[in-house]
């Protein structure tokens, strides 16, 4: 490389140049550069040989297009120079041409065309070429690039393109710098989650390619893929699809005869719309089925819509319908809807079972930095009764006997007490199809605030200033019924709903060091939209009659109050016992906290009469008018009560010298020998009996190093019981009687001491979200939980206990990087049986992935094996087989 500097005169001649015995010169201004037919060379940097090279010089003073020949002699002075005002052709290149290479590079002035050796790079705008062998043809405007042999005849350095965002490989590469068009042999580019080769791909633009003799595969093994769709011919459309002819699929280089005549795959980053292709399966109860074929919908970035359906050879149908939406840095949520028609076995057979089903799923969040004031949140799980039974997918939702719903919404006023909150809540149960449904639950309320307390009081606080008032208002509208009568209630005889305030005035004050005394009044009052009549109807056929209950609408208005006082005594006390110096355990300390507390209700007088009378033929029977609806008040004289409460908790904590410890800085540590000991009990002064509550009892601790957590809770009753097993007022005795014990334990292990723990993928409805966690070699969790129950009766006076104690276990296990084997069970002791019980095996084939879950045997026996791409473009690229629980003859509930 030798330097060049050229310096110009004031006219644009050059008075200097330190090189050959000849050279053109072009002059052009800063602001429009003129160009030969040779790349543009820097006059301030080195160039290559050859002495003679046309050059691009500029200068302000001269003119774009002068051309100055300049004549050396044999030292190397300028002897003369001849300018010619001519025009230069318009320039072949919109933009510099960099080049290097790292062994050599050549140039053929007459061919005009640049040759690049080892380890080529050529960039023009955005593209970007490398390869070990590379040649710039300046006429054509063209690159051609290829590999070259090593020892073994194998090409080395082959061409790596890359346009912008778009990167390929090819064997052999022809691109057109003016026309972006291009030829490549044996191309391999990433498409998307795929990648596409091609024998032969020519580049009809920066988004169009079209490809002969290609395949398609989601495999980065490029040699040898482990399966590839096999393409007679395609077209390509940059981030968009991929159009194909005849396709087939070829696995670990073998054609299978499954075949499409012709179709195209989405490549785009954004979503798109499509069909679902539908699983194939049998089974034996319900026949043949096409399941989970339908239609994805892409609305926009933040809203999408999938509609499915299943059908069987027997007449069974379902239909499912979900949508995911999401509002960044606002809201995202879930909406799932389904509906099916279940036939079980044929008509005819006892077997036969018949079922319309249908469920409602939808969760809804908020961010919590979308609206400080303002919250909406949803969790809905509803659906009849053998939804589950039917169309669970895995052993939990089949087991799942309970749904809970909840839709909940707040409104705070900042620099205000009052929040106003909205909800709906659902409860069912579908052993018995029982629903409970909450709609609506309005609630106002405003925090306790201090109307005698001046804003910026100075000074110490006077027994006034600590009187606190609040109020709370709550709308609610409820019904409790079966499933099959929801639809067809009537609002006003089978809804409850009314109307409660209450405003609630307190004072708390210190009478003494950990001594709190705490009196208060409440008002409540309450309106409900009807009341209860019971009409006694005599009945002429038999002795007696029957009550009839009937509902009288109308606004009814009532309300009621209390006064309370209660004092209660907290202190903390503190024993400890100090070891000898020098000795493993340093000290002992015993942590005691005991609570007292009292409170008094006296006796006052209802604030109207809400109580009717009828006459059952022999007396007058008094019942309340507001008899089960939600918001009753208190319909007769109030008596004094009042209760006097104990509960003492323990904590004991071990100091042992740290031998671990090197540095002196942590020279001991704590060791918790006893997380919590409690015993809680009550005393009421104002019972005519049984004054005293059962005592409760509960213990917490951890040992092993914190690996195994113990638990026990307990109940103890004082009073003893008669010769029919019923509780009567006389002590039993001792500290109790023993009604109750639970023990549990829980106990876990891992190969990685727990460190991966959250990072663990969870199974969803049988499949494994992005991939299983192959990197923890077994993870194990044991469970044991013991329950005591004590009963009495006629039969068994002295008492009659039942033991029934569970060992659960789960975990995984990864007999290789890529086997990994996953499990749960248990035994009950008492039923002398397995618990549900379910295992998977999961195998990393990877491009693909195997799962194989099974439920061995049980109510539910079943299983499901599966081989699937992982790719999620390609996810109905799959094999499944499968066996139902419903095809056992042991299903009938």
């Amino acid at each position: 490389m030798i330097a060049l500097p050229i310096i110009l005169s004031s006219n644009g001649v050059a008075s200097e140049l330190l090189f050959g015995d000849g050279i053109d010169v072009f002059v052009s201004d800063t602001t429009k550069e003129v160009r030969d037919q040779w790349p543009v060379i820097n006059l301030d940097t080195t160039i290559p040989t050859p002495k003679r090279l046309p050059v691009l010089a500029r200068d302000t003073s001269g003119q774009p297009g002068d051309s100055i020949r300049i004549v050396y002699d044999s030292t190397g002075m300028a002897i003369d120079t001849i300018r010619n005002d001519s025009t230069v052709s318009k320039p072949l290149f919109n933009d510099l041409i960099t080049y290097n290479a790292d062994d050599s590079v050549k140039f053929s002035i007459n061919g005009k065309k640049v040759y690049l050796y080892g380890n080529g790079f050529v960039k023009y705008l955005t593209s970007e070429l490398k390869a070990d062998y590379i040649v710039l043809d300046m006429e054509k405007k063209e690159a051609y690039a290829t590999g070259v042999p090593d020892s073994v005849g194998e090409l080395t350095g082959t061409p790596k393109f890359k346009d912008g965002a778009q990167e390929f490989e090819g064997k052999e590469l022809r691109y057109n710098f003016d026309s972006k068009k291009g030829l490549i042999t044996e191309i391999i580019t990433q498409e998307g989650e795929g990648y596409v080769q091609g024998q032969t791909t020519k580049k009809m633009s920066d988004s169009v390619y079209c490809v002969v003799h290609g395949s398609y595969t989601t495999c980065d093994n490029h040699d040898h893929p482990h399966f590839r769709l096999r393409m007679s011919r395609a077209k390509m459309i940059k981030d968009k699809r991929i159009f194909v002819g005849f396709t087939y699929l070829e696995l670990e280089d073998v054609p299978l005869p499954l075949f499409i005549p012709f179709g195209f795959f989405p490549i785009t980053n954004k979503g798109t719309s499509g069909i679902i292709m539908p699983t194939y399966g049998e089974e034996r109860m319900r026949g043949f089925n096409l399941r989970g074929g339908g239609y994805y919908l892409y609305i926009n970035d933040y809203i999408d819509m999938t509609l499915t359906g299943d059908i069987y050879t027997n007449g069974s149908w379902g239909l499912q319908y979900a949508t995911t939406y999401r509002k960044r840095y606002k809201y995202n949520g879930q909406f799932n809807a389904t509906m099916s028609k279940n036939h079980v076995s044929e008509k005819g057979l006892p077997d036969y079972q018949e079922s319309s089903d249908w469920s409602v799923r939808w969760t809804h969040s908020q961010d919590g930095k979308a609206n400080p004031y303002s919250s909406f949140s949803a969790s809905v799980d509803m659906s009849s009764a053998s939804n589950n039974y039917y169309n669970g997918n895995n052993i939990n939702d089949i087991a799942n006997q309970r749904k809970q719903s909840s839709i909940s919404w707040s409104k705070k006023w900042p620099e205000s007490p009052f929040s106003l909150s909205g909800s709906l809540s659902h409860s069912q149960n579908s052993r018995d199809t029982s629903i409970s449904l909450t709609l609506p639950n309005i609630s106002l309320r405003m925090t306790q605030i201090y109307p005698f307390r001046k804003k910026d009081k100075v000074g110490e606080m006077k027994w006034y200033d600590n009187i606190g008032i609040s109020y709370s208002a709550e709308l609610r509208n409820n019904i409790q019924t079966k499933e099959n009568k929801l639809f067809k209630s009537s609002f006003e005889r089978d809804w409850d709903n009314g109307f409660k305030h209450n405003i609630p005035l307190s004072l708390s004050f210190k009478i003494a060091k950990d001594v709190t005394f705490t009196p208060s009044l409440n008002y409540n009052g309450y309106l409900n939209t009807k009341t209860f009549e019971k009409i006694w109807i005599p009945d002429t056929s038999r002795a007696g009659g029957q009550v009839v209950k009937r509902v009288i609408p109308g606004i009814n208005y009532s309300h009621d109050y209390s006064a309370s006082a209660s004092i209660g005594y907290t202190p903390t006390i503190y024993g400890m016992f100090l070891f000898k110096p020098g000795s493993k355990v340093a000290a002992i300390r015993h942590m005691i906290r005991p609570s007292f507390s009292a409170s008094y209700t006296p006796a006052l007088k209802p604030l109207g009469k809400y109580t009717k009378e009828y006459f059952d033929g022999e007396k007058y029977v008094e019942y309340a008018i507001h008899e089960g609806l939600p918001y009753t008040p208190k319909t007769t004289i109030g008596t004094q009560s009042g209760s006097i409460s104990f509960s003492l908790d323990n904590n004991v904590e071990m100091k042992v010298r740290n031998d671990n410890d090197t540095t002196g800085d942590e020279q001991f540590k704590k060791v918790k020998l006893l997380e919590s000991f409690q015993i809680r009990v009550s005393y009421n002064p104002f019972a005519d009996s049984m004054r005293f509550s059962t005592i409760g009892l509960s213990a917490r601790t951890k040992v092993f190093n914190n690996k195994v957590d113990l638990n026990f809770s307990g109940t103890l009753d004082p009073y003893a019981v008669d010769g029919n097993g019923r509780k009567i007022n006389k002590y039993h005795g001792g500290i109790g009687r023993l009604t109750n014990a639970t023990i549990s334990s829980n106990f876990s292990l891992s190969g990685d001491n727990g460190k991966n723990k959250e990072k663990k993928n969870e199974m969803v409805g049988g499949y494994y979200d992005d991939y299983m966690d192959f990197d923890v070699p077994w993870n194990l969790s044991l469970g044991y939980n013991l329950n005591y129950t004590k009963t009495y009766s006629s039969a068994s006076p002295k008492g009659k206990g039942d033991i029934r104690q569970i060992l659960s276990i789960n975990g995984d296990l990864s007999l290789t990087p890529k086997w990994k084997i996953s499990f749960q069970s248990g035994y009950d002791f008492k039923a002398n049986e397995v618990t549900s019980t379910s295992f998977s095996i999961t195998r990393d084939l990877h491009c693909w992935e195997m799962v194989f879950n099974c439920m061995p045997f049980g109510q539910h026996q079943s299983y499901n094996f599966e081989i699937h791409v992982r790719s999620s473009m390609l996810r109905d690229l799959k094999l499944t087989k499968r066996e139902s629980f419903t095809d056992s003859r042991l299903y009938n509930r």
